[in-house]
């Protein structure tokens, strides 16, 4: 690749951003009054940032290549008290921000919060996507790096290009006891997938459907490191399925393969 290619990392985050369009519940015709009601339910925050503060942000803060940026987009309208308490968790995070927008079209929305985080030096950015209740393992973006570096000079500096990771746990949560789950996708998971382009194109990792990724971009997933925890619980947006192999594990045999790719062991997450 050219002398002057350079490749910035950055990770985007909608947290109850109130969009029109990109939700599955309340529907493309949703009211606006009833949309930030249901987002900003005092019960629904509180449940979102449990997941977000003890599982999501140490993820986060473990990479191994520290080296990205993170852009949280929430509504204008976030009552002040999440917004804090929103401020008060990424803090640690020296290249995080909170971009802070009226409500918008989804996609539109998601192209503005990019284009407000994009580094002057940049000449393509890798945006990748993560939700406020997953967690991403310990080597995720170092391997985004590496695997970006070795691809994109087979696939075109010009071309967008999909990279993720297919295996890793779905963590269902249920009042008799939670539940573990090893998965291994057939299609692109969204958890962590990230484009790559040149900067100034407009197309990002949010334009398409996921699962349909390898209809549209050249996609390279990894199959071999558990890289991801999906939470599973009534709060869900999308209906979380695999597409590919499921199984249940128990938690003593999955112990050791999330000490060793997350930092935090399966007895935190059996109560979580």
């Amino acid at each position: 690749m050219a002398a002057k290619f350079r490749n910035e990392i950055v990770g985007l985050m909608r947290f109850s951003y109130p969009s029109k369009g990109g939700f599955v519940k309340g529907g493309v015709d949703e009211a606006e009054e009833a949309q930030l009601a249901r987002l900003y339910d005092p019960a629904r925050l509180e449940r979102r940032f449990q997941l977000f503060e003890r599982l999501t942000m140490p993820s986060l803060l473990v990479q191994s290549d520290p080296d990205f940026r993170m852009v949280f987009l929430i509504g204008r309208s976030l009552p002040d008290l999440w917004r804090d308490r929103l401020n008060a968790a990424i803090a640690p995070m020296p290249d995080a921000r909170v971009v802070s927008l009226a409500s918008l079209p989804h996609y539109m929305a998601i192209k503005r919060a990019f284009a407000m985080a994009t580094p002057e030096e940049a000449t393509h950015i890798t945006g990748f996507r993560l939700d406020d209740d997953d967690a991403i393992d310990r080597e995720h973006i170092a391997r985004m790096r590496t695997t970006v570096a070795a691809l994109l000079p087979v696939a075109g500096v010009d071309a967008p290009l999909v990279t993720g990771s297919n295996r890793g746990f779905f963590l269902e949560r249920k009042p008799e006891g939670n539940a573990l789950f090893e998965v291994v996708e057939k299609t692109p998971i969204g958890l962590g997938l990230a484009m790559t382009t040149r900067v100034g194109v407009s197309e990002n990792i949010f334009r398409r459907n996921h699962r349909f990724c390898g209809q549209y971009y050249n996609t390279y997933t990894e199959a071999n490191t558990p890289a991801f925890i999906r939470t599973v619980h009534a709060d869900n947006d999308s209906d979380p399925h695999a597409s590919g192999k499921i199984e249940r594990v128990d938690w003593d045999s999955a112990a050791p393969l999330i000490a060793q790719h997350f930092p935090f062991d399966a007895a935190m997450l059996q109560r979580l």
